[in-house]
């Protein structure tokens, strides 16, 4: 039930600023929204080294489609899922002004992806989850990634690194947090646990980039890139 109540918290966050998100204010639920979309490390380091054309990915944690409409041109196609219903409606409202076609879009649970076994090539997050300060929960979601995945399919993700003030440790499970979405965040202090997790829910292949973050105060960023 601890974990229930925190995603609870979450979908409520996360609706109510979704609810103030709109194509004249982009900032709400994404922050620094024109900023985020002038950095170029996303197309850098998310799918370093790997042809994406003719693939298909899904986004976990897409808020209003940010990145599906960035990453459009680049794979076969998008599919984003998010906690939030406003923030898919917003998303839809995005894709539509931006001239990309509405792909699929999914509501979730906050811990899971409503979609079958080996589905996509390549499932990515993007400022996600950092601000799952559950760890449990981001366990959870790591191996429901690694379900959806085609044999030989990637997982491609960013979180914080080194340290954030208010920030929780690497296996916390701080289900009692008051606000997500930068107000309790974790930042991973040691690599090795990060590569654990991924290790022990299967995942090879691992690789990973530490950068400068983007309007963010965690001392780096960590993009890592798996295999199932």
């Amino acid at each position: 039930m601890s974990s229930q109540k925190y995603l609870e918290m979450q979908k409520g966050y996360y609706d109510v600023e979704a609810s103030k998100w709109s194509l004249n204010n982009k900032n709400p639920v994404v922050g620094w929204y024109h900023d985020h979309e002038k950095f170029s490390d996303y197309d850098e380091f998310l799918f370093k080294d790997f042809d994406t054309k003719n693939l298909v990915a899904l986004e976990y944690g897409c808020g209003p489609g940010r990145n599906l409409i960035r990453f459009a041109n680049r794979f076969e196609r998008v599919d984003g899922v998010d906690i939030s219903q406003t923030n898919i409606d917003k998303a839809k409202i995005n894709l539509k002004d931006a001239g990309v076609n509405i792909p699929n879009l999914y509501v979730n649970d906050g811990d899971n992806i409503p979609t079958e076994d080996s589905s996509y090539d390549v499932v990515f997050a993007v400022i996600c989850l950092q601000h799952i300060c559950v760890h449990e929960i981001r366990y959870k979601i790591m191996q429901e990634i690694y379900r959806v995945l085609k044999p030989g399919g990637k997982f491609c993700a960013q979180m914080g690194f080194g340290g954030r003030d208010g920030s929780v440790k690497y296996y916390d499970n701080n289900h009692d947090a008051q606000g997500t979405n930068g107000m309790c965040d974790v930042s991973i202090e040691d690599e090795q646990f990060l590569r654990d997790d991924l290790s022990k829910i299967g995942f090879t292949q691992y690789k990973a980039d530490f950068r400068t973050p983007c309007r963010d105060l965690h001392k780096q960023w960590i993009w890592f890139q798996v295999e199932k």
